[in-house]
């Protein structure tokens, strides 16, 4: 019985005691009527007794089960800078080769950075295509670590020369406790991003500051309960019946890693052709894999041994963030997506997650709605472009510059785009 089942019957035992104890009053003593009415007496007095001891029983695990639960503190990468350093400090130029092990050191225990400030992310994305790493470094008088800022410099045969913190994930702007030092980074960018050497600078963070930023996008988080079954409850009906009419189809849900590739970009590749987007090389997904083993995981539905959807999950300390996921279109009408994320988000709670974060989002748009559903709710993105020649438009899909393309794209079968789609994309932030 669950406390509220309890307190009910309780309730009703001790409204009967009550009546039984009037009707004591209207009978002759020692009369059958008087004995069966002590009888009774006796059996609900019984089990008012049980009742109240599985009461004080539930009420206690209930109050373990609270003590037990870990904060939901949010990370704090998605909270304001406040502080200021207020001392004189110095922003230096690092070339990739010479980043010093003290930096991997700091941004591994500084709490507002991310995984995409791992040295693991900066070795991924120096051995792609079309980049170059540099790393703004921000030390104090005494020499010590105070910030830092990875910057990507892109030189691309389609779009030209570029520089981006950081192309192709969601995360990696300036690392930082304190607003002078933010400041200060960003305007070593302004600097060179003005200098006409580059078509434009972006910096892509969570942080507001004195300059003018694109406020377009937002990441969309939700806090993790102790077991699916509290999320169950508070997901709601509504959401759980959604994600239930896919069970019709008898679906099959796996998680892995690099064993489950060749089906994730199978779904992908396809999804990726029908939203009219250059598709990421395989390549690109295993070596991610590679790189970051214990902390990746593929997630894919099957629907008859083919795969219809799936996700692409990175954990960094008590988050799991899904960058990428894709749906084949008739695999909509089953509502596996819905099916989909329902078991990857009891996964990160079983993995003992306490946030999920579902990706980034154009406020208001369908996939910002289809995260608020679930309970996430969304943090502002602040994009900062500095040139000669400010326009607010950077080199990435969301562009309406690429309308067109992203038609002619549609149009193609999925095969060519798996050949040339990985030559374009890499050259998109």
């Amino acid at each position: 019985m669950d406390i509220d089942s309890v307190k009910a019957e309780l309730k009703q035992l001790k409204a009967s005691k009550g009546k039984i104890a009037r009707q004591f009053k209207t009978v002759e003593s020692g009369s059958a009527e008087h004995t069966a009415l002590i009888e009774q007496m006796q059996q609900v007095s019984s089990r008012v007794k049980e009742l109240e001891a599985e009461q004080k029983r539930l009420l206690n695990a209930e109050t373990e089960t609270t003590q037990a639960a870990p904060p939901r503190v949010l990370p704090a990468q998605f909270s304001a800078i406040k502080k200021q350093f207020g001392q004189s400090f110095e922003v230096t130029r690092i070339a990739a080769a010479k980043v010093p092990d003290e930096w991997w050191q700091f941004a591994a225990q500084h709490p507002r950075s991310s995984v995409y400030h791992s040295r693991e992310i900066w070795e991924f994305i120096s051995s792609q295509p079309h980049t170059t790493a540099e790393l703004l470094l921000a030390r104090d008088g005494k020499n010590r670590i105070i910030g830092g800022l990875p910057l990507i410099i892109m030189t691309t045969p389609l779009l030209g020369n570029f520089a981006v913190s950081m192309p192709f994930f969601n995360y990696g702007g300036p690392v930082t406790e304190y607003t002078d030092v933010f400041e200060a980074l960003l305007g070593v960018c302004k600097q060179e991003g003005e200098s006409g050497e580059l078509k434009y600078v972006e910096i892509r963070t969570l942080q507001a500051s004195a300059y003018p930023s694109s406020t377009k996008k937002v990441s969309m988080l939700r806090a993790l309960p102790d077991t699916p079954a509290l999320f169950d409850e508070e997901v709601g009906a509504k959401v759980r019946a959604q994600a239930k009419k896919a069970e019709e189809y008898r679906p099959r849900f796996k998680i892995g890693g690099k064993e489950l590739l060749d089906d994730f970009y199978t779904v992908f590749a396809r999804n990726m052709r029908d939203l009219g987007t250059p598709v990421n090389a395989k390549a690109f997904f295993a070596l991610l894999l590679d790189k970051l083993p214990e902390q990746t995981h593929i997630a894919v539905a099957y629907v008859d041994n083919r795969p219809v959807a799936t996700g692409f999950l990175l954990s960094h300390r008590n988050m799991m963030e899904i960058p990428w996921a894709s749906t084949v279109r008739e695999a909509n009408k089953m509502n596996m997506n819905m099916w989909l994320y329902d078991n990857i988000l009891k996964f990160a709670i079983n993995k003992g997650m306490h946030w999920f974060d579902f990706g980034r989002s154009t406020q208001d748009a369908g996939t910002y709605r289809f995260k608020k559903q679930w309970g996430a709710e969304p943090y502002q993105h602040h994009w900062y472009q500095f040139s000669q020649h400010p326009s607010g438009d950077s080199l990435n899909p969301d562009n309406p510059k690429f309308k067109l393309a992203i038609g002619v794209w549609q149009r193609m079968p999925v095969w060519l785009t798996r050949k040339i789609g990985p030559y374009v994309s890499s050259q998109l932030p």
